[in-house]
């Protein structure tokens, strides 16, 4: 099954491009050892030429059954069409365990619908649109501060935009409230690397040993602060903003009419705010991209020179925006923020012709998914029209999921694509980004696709008059 036909491969790119950053690819099939001592540290150098050749492949070890997914039609039976049959795997349930244990990723079943219906609609992206003309605002404060450094300074893109991410993520959070700041920051980088100790089985009388990893060292000062916040809207004498803890402290699940509690109040936003981080991943990955492109450079600065001149960009701009999108679509694709997803399947299941055992784990890898041969014609390639319509049109929708899909979709994927369209299109309006030459790019990945070590660049201002303007 291939997605993309020649018909519609056509491509206005040139025919040799740099070669992109990629992690170690073993030819063959990693031992349980192995892939024990790869997996944790870097989820996707344990993806061997096999997984980019087959759309199910089945391997076992001495610990079960594991079924690598990349065929639309499966994605959509896991995904979709039997989503209560696939749980996330015990590990990535303990990480995600937090003070109570009633955050979405942790939750299964009823009662994590329950949290689902509750939480969309303060994520939903017209609730978002109010915090949009802030968001440009904060991404313009950033781009003033890179046009003023010292002409060829070096520094880390990565570490640099976390700033800005958090200064963005805590505006939608808190309103102009800074105390959640640190908490953003802080689980920014969580859960850091996995251990083997982390992807072993364990008992549930050895949960415990949980509270004590590096990766929670610090989270319980949070804790009262965020009650706290939450007590504060819930208030009959709060004046503040509807900020999205305002939202979830008033929302009701449209069902049982039920309000969450504070416990779970708190736990939904130490998750949400742990994986606040994902659009950081793609701004990342779409500055190295753009420095590598120029001819991909040129036409996102010619689309934006067209549709803004120098004034800044307003919430209604980015819909005609198309080539933006495009390009972040595309380093989605390449690298994808959620790498990787894992399941076990609580009962027998059939996919594909295939039989699922019970308790057989899934992985749904969306770093292998977007560079298969069988559904992405030369799909190790930079190629942002990829994404135009017809292309689109010619594709399973399963075939792209830097999100994920179906009911179990990024609850935040709205707020992350608006924070990473107002970051690229601000700063790529008034700078130009250069890689710093001589460096070493890997991508490594276990919650999100990340460089091993930051990439560093340097920034020059592109257009005077922009950054006259704007900044």
């Amino acid at each position: 099954m291939l997605v993309e036909s020649d018909a519609t491969a056509v491509t206005q790119v040139p025919q040799t491009q740099p070669a992109l950053a990629l992690p170690p690819r073993p030819r063959r099939p990693l031992s349980s050892w192995q892939l024990f001592r790869t997996f944790p540290d870097n989820a996707v150098a344990a993806c061997d030429e096999e997984l980019f050749e087959e759309l199910l492949v089945e391997r076992r070890f001495f610990w079960g059954r594991l079924f690598v997914v990349s065929d639309p039609d499966a994605i959509h039976r896991i995904l979709v069409e039997n989503v209560d049959n696939y749980i996330r795997i015990p590990p990535v349930r303990r990480a995600f365990t937090f003070t109570s244990g009633s955050g979405m990723n942790h939750l299964e079943g009823e009662e994590w619908w329950r949290h689902r219906r509750t939480i969309n609609p303060a994520l939903d992206y017209r609730a978002l649109l109010p915090d949009l003309p802030e968001l440009i605002r904060l991404s313009e404060d950033m781009a003033a501060h890179l046009a003023a450094l010292p002409p060829g300074q070096e520094f880390p893109i990565g570490r640099t935009l976390t700033h800005l991410l958090t200064r963005t993520t805590g505006r939608v959070f808190a309103g102009e409230d800074r105390r959640i700041d640190t908490l953003l920051l802080r689980l920014g980088r969580f859960p850091e690397n996995y251990s083997m100790l982390d992807v072993l089985p364990l008992p549930r009388s050895l949960y415990f040993i949980d509270r004590y990893r590096r990766a929670r060292a610090g989270l319980g000062e949070y804790y009262a602060l965020l009650d706290e916040l939450f007590a504060e809207r819930r208030s009959a004498t709060y004046a503040g903003g509807k900020d999205l803890l305002w939202r979830m402290a008033t929302a009701r699940d449209r069902e049982t009419g039920r309000e969450l509690g504070a416990a779970e109040l708190r736990d939904e936003v130490l998750t949400l705010a742990a994986g606040a981080q994902a659009p950081l991943r793609a701004m990342t990955w779409g500055w190295y991209l753009l420095a590598q492109f120029p001819a991909a450079e040129e036409r996102l600065h010619a689309e934006l020179d067209a549709v803004l001149g120098a004034r800044s960009p307003t919430p209604e701009d980015f819909p005609r925006l198309v080539y933006l999108r495009r390009f972040i679509d595309e380093t989605m694709r390449l690298y994808p923020p959620l790498p990787v997803m894992l399941r076990t399947a609580v009962a027998d299941d059939k996919t594909c012709g295939r039989h699922i055992p019970k308790g057989s784990f899934i992985a749904i890898m969306p770093w292998v998914v977007h560079r298969h041969r069988k559904l992405w014609r030369d799909p190790e390639r930079f190629d942002p029209d990829r994404f135009a319509p017809d292309r689109i049109a010619a594709r399973s929708r399963y075939a792209y999921i830097p999100f994920g899909v179906g009911p179990r979709v990024c609850v935040a994927a709205s707020l992350a694509m608006a924070e990473i369209q107002i970051a690229i299109a601000v700063l790529a309006q008034r700078l130009r980004f250069h890689l710093v030459p001589g460096q070493t790019i890997e991508p490594t990945a276990w919650s999100t696709l990340r460089p091993r070590h930051d990439i560093q660049m340097t920034v020059e201002p592109r257009r005077p008059d922009a950054v006259a303007a704007g900044c």
